[in-house]
């Protein structure tokens, strides 16, 4: 053959080779993973949407992780350990360190046992002052949820509980996604997800809507979020954001990482059919632009819609958490051990490897040409992907909190290293919104001048109008007597002439 096509076709057979060599490495790095994994009891799916280069750092993660002992089976998850590493940007020192502050967290605030240990009796009432809820999932399977953030009661939802209690609570719901609602969605929509996505009603939020003590919820919320829960926001529209909304917002957005502020759309009350584009009609609550209304739940906010409530699939989920939960209890599935642990699953994690080359080779190659061939692809695979960016976008299950917190007051920010703005950006960002509080309060006291003066304006004019009331009425009565008093002497007139 020749011409263009005989010329194309060594491109082509290269392009190819390339592929199935890239395909062949990450098959061997995903099986390593699951080869390495002491019984793990993790809910695992297709990795087809993560890259080589992302694999290969989870991986050298976790074997740093199994090293020092810092690696439960319950966590030894790649979607988990690439979550912490988008949230640090890759960097392996900075991820570890989150990492440990996590699993030291969960030792002291009880999140293993929250769910089980803690019962929030104030549910309903805490409902009642601050909506929220998840409600069904989006296109992509991911679970929505929803705020009325312009209908939160701050006083009286302390009233009914306390910060810590709230916190608790909060804490044992993202403990009850990742357990309940996540597995029930991956098994729905056949693959892993492991993140949200959030609506905000923002409507009647201002510069001044929240006092002290919200402010101070939703940082303590922030910090937990930020720190053990990261990544697990989609994405986030702000829907029904009013002008002063907007205004802050501006101010706020220019200290945030780009690919923070790419997830959160704020729109108008025009917002329907962008939710539309993302959700099903069915999915949606009616009042949000769906179909949806759960008459028979008590309504869309009440009602809890999702995977998670399909008998079928949670009977898989239970499964799947029991015998997780029976890792847990035999320590020689877990990685607490001793230093020799680690390196025996190191060893085994690199004859998993060779045995696999040997089968894809199809021959009876030594594991020293394995390695080879591996340290060959891995080659490849850098020169072909160096390109490739880390998909990092630092932000969590309420982003928009970061934002509320710095005034606003309710964006769950993450202070990832992804959208973490840094000590200086941070005193610029805080000094910039106090700058802002204080010329708001400067307009409301000229306001409040400007009010009293009218009042003042107005109460002189009503005793003015009062005063010439009164006048009309003493001339009204000073014209009458004078007529009377002129028919009076008309009348003697008359009278004295007839007697003359």
């Amino acid at each position: 053959m020749s011409g263009p096509d005989a010329d194309r076709r060594p491109a082509e057979n290269s392009e190819d080779e390339k592929k199935t060599k890239l395909g062949s490495f990450k098959k061997a790095i995903s099986n390593s993973f699951n080869k390495g994994r002491r019984n793990s009891k993790v809910m695992s799916f297709p990795m087809d949407d993560i890259d080589a280069e992302e694999l290969k750092a989870a991986e050298e993660l976790r074997q740093v992780l199994i090293a020092e002992e810092l690696l439960p089976s319950k966590h030894d998850d790649t979607h988990m350990m690439l979550r912490f590493l988008r949230a640090r940007k890759f960097d392996p020192e900075k991820t570890k360190q989150m990492w440990t502050d996590m699993l030291q967290w969960r030792k002291e605030f009880g999140a293993d046992t929250v769910m089980e240990d803690f019962e929030f009796k104030e549910i309903d009432e805490v409902l009642k002052y601050y909506p929220q809820g998840h409600h069904g999932v989006d296109k992509d399977g991911r679970p929505v949820y929803i705020e009325k953030i312009g209908q939160v009661d701050s006083n009286k939802l302390l009233q009914v509980t306390t910060m810590d209690r709230y916190v608790k609570y909060h804490v044992r719901e993202f403990e009850r996604t990742f357990v309940h609602k996540f597995p029930a969605c991956s098994i729905a929509a056949k693959k892993h997800i492991d993140q949200s996505t959030t609506i905000l009603d923002v409507q009647g939020v201002g510069l001044t809507s929240l006092n002290k003590s919200a402010r101070e919820l939703i940082q303590r919320l922030q910090k937990v979020d930020g720190d053990n829960y990261p990544e697990t926001l989609n994405r986030m529209f702000i829907i029904n954001a009013g002008s002063g909304f907007r205004l802050l917002w501006n101010t706020v957005k220019s200290f945030l990482d780009p690919k923070t502020t790419a997830k959160i759309n704020v729109l108008g009350n025009q917002y329907q059919s962008k939710l539309l584009e993302i959700i099903e009609a069915s999915e949606l609550p009616e009042f949000l632009g769906g179909t949806c209304t759960c008459a028979d739940k008590g309504g869309c906010m009440l009602s809890d819609k999702g995977p998670w409530n399909d008998p079928e699939i949670m009977k898989m989920v239970q499964n799947y958490g029991e015998d997780r939960e029976a890792d847990t209890k035999f320590p020689s599935r877990t990685t607490s051990g001793n230093m020799e642990s680690g390196k025996k699953e190191l060893g085994k994690k690199e004859s998993g490897k060779k045995e696999l080359g040997k089968k894809e080779s199809g021959n009876k190659e030594s594991g020293k040409m394995e390695e080879k061939k591996v340290s060959e692809e891995e080659k490849i695979i850098s020169e072909d992907e160096k390109a490739h960016p880390n998909r990092s976008d630092s932000i969590c299950s309420d982003t928009f909190l970061e934002a509320q917190d710095m005034h606003m007051d309710h964006l769950s920010p993450v202070p990832e290293e992804g959208n973490y703005v840094g000590n200086e950006k941070e005193e610029k960002l805080k000094a910039a919104l106090t700058a802002l509080e204080h010329q708001l309060c400067a307009t409301k006291q000229a306001e409040v001048e400007k009010e009293q003066k009218l009042k003042a304006a107005l109460d002189r004019v009503n005793a003015l109008e009062q005063e010439l009331t009164e006048t009309k009425k003493a001339l009204e009565e000073a014209r009458v007597k004078q007529d009377e008093l002129l028919a009076s002497v008309g009348k003697e007139k008359k009278l004295g002439l007839f007697c003359w």
